[in-house]
């Protein structure tokens, strides 16, 4: 049988046969049916292929990096008198929004703030200090430092006008209103071969305001005073004068941690990571727009740009997340020296600071944002590398 003869063989098709002269027709349909579905086959594989490059390569929000969703959607935030500008930005930015997070400030200042913290009342404090901090964890309590508000506060010494400075050891034999624990003056004495604890007069006066007084009237020679007291300083110029800083005495002293209990950063940390990162993100945009930050303080504050200003807009006023485990480290040890703490049998510092949900936070932000400000990003890398290894 010769290969047309082949060709003209009967294909069963059905009830009867289709005609040899049809065959090679229906041959030709079929490979032609093939084909196509192999052509289907290869662009649905080649669309798929594409897609996924195109997705690699498309910036991603910091809400859609995230496929872990918060534990808990709202964070009880324990708000200080001269509230936490981060905070302030990330809400009015939307960061908060697109990682499913809600920020309820809770107005609250005072030593009191630590006591609302360890019961529950709130989750998180930024404005009350590290000393306090130290002290509540030294005695025992459950609390874990993990971030950063004030990484130096707008924290003035100050005098009756005309005084001078020639040094901290100006401090030595006078009396002054605030406390040994305030160890970034106290510190650099420390490291003088001073004992301030005993070589200062110590006037106890809780409240800021009663401190400016008592410089005034003579009660006090100097006080340290709290940043948001700037305002009222300058509107006192007549009366009094500011003869240095906290931070001049002692730099990247630590003024104000963010602090949690235990319980909460161990149940909730990819709330937490989300957290550090927005505030991350806001500090970015806080130090481009200042000024635009101060308007926002002022109302959510309640008060005016002036005041905001007076303590925003100085150069000492310097905020950072980063949760700086080695100057933390050195105020511990400062206070240990003056006598401050009141140590619990097996209580390790190093137990009660979390850099790692910071560092998580900040790699993934900078992976996520640097094109957005290079030099900004950069350095808070550097920044953590100088502060926490």
């Amino acid at each position: 049988m010769n290969g047309s003869e082949k060709r003209r063989l009967s294909v069963g098709f059905g009830a009867g046969a289709v005609p040899g002269v049809f065959e090679e027709s229906i041959g030709n349909f079929m490979r032609r049916v093939l084909d196509v579905k192999n052509m289907r086959k290869i662009l649905f594989v080649t669309v798929l292929t594409m897609t996924a490059a195109y997705l690699s390569l498309v910036p991603r929000s910091a809400g859609a990096s995230e496929a872990e969703k918060p534990e808990v959607a709202v964070i009880r935030w324990g708000r200080g008198n001269s509230g936490n500008a981060l905070v302030t930005t990330a809400k009015r930015l939307g960061y908060f929004d697109a990682v499913g997070l809600t920020i309820k400030e809770i107005p609250l200042d005072g030593d009191g703030a630590l006591a609302s913290l360890v019961g529950g009342q709130v989750d998180i404090l930024s404005n009350n200090g590290t000393n306090m901090p130290l002290r509540y964890i030294s005695a025992g309590d459950k609390l874990t430092i993990f971030g950063g508000h004030m990484l130096t506060g707008c924290m003035p010494v100050i005098a009756r006008k005309g005084t001078g400075w020639k040094g901290v050891e100006d401090l030595l034999g006078k009396k002054v209103a605030g406390n040994p624990g305030q160890y970034a003056v106290t510190g650099p004495l420390l490291d003088l071969g001073h004992d301030p604890a005993k070589e200062i007069e110590w006037v106890q006066i809780a409240v800021d305001s009663d401190k400016l007084a008592a410089v005034v009237n003579g009660v006090a020679d100097y006080a340290v005073m709290g940043t948001g007291r700037n305002y009222a300083i300058q509107n006192m110029k007549d009366q009094l004068e500011v003869v240095t800083y906290c931070s001049d005495l002692t730099p990247n002293y630590s003024c104000c941690r963010m602090e949690t209990r235990d319980e909460f950063i161990q149940k909730n940390p990819v709330a937490i990571k989300h957290l550090l990162k927005c505030l991350i993100r806001a500090q970015a945009y806080y130090e481009a727009h200042k000024e635009e930050v101060v308007g926002w303080m002022a109302e959510e504050l309640g008060t005016s740009k002036e005041y905001v200003a007076a303590y925003m807009l100085n150069e000492h006023y310097r905020i950072n997340v980063d949760p700086i485990r080695n100057p933390v480290i050195r105020a511990w040890n400062y206070m240990d020296r003056l006598g401050v703490l009141e140590k619990s049998e097996g209580v390790r510092l190093e137990d009660h600071i979390n850099v790692e949900l910071y560092k998580a936070a900040l790699d993934e932000v900078v992976a996520e944002h640097r094109h957005e400000d290079p030099e900004f990003y950069d350095r808070m890398v550097a920044f953590y590398n100088e502060n926490n290894l």
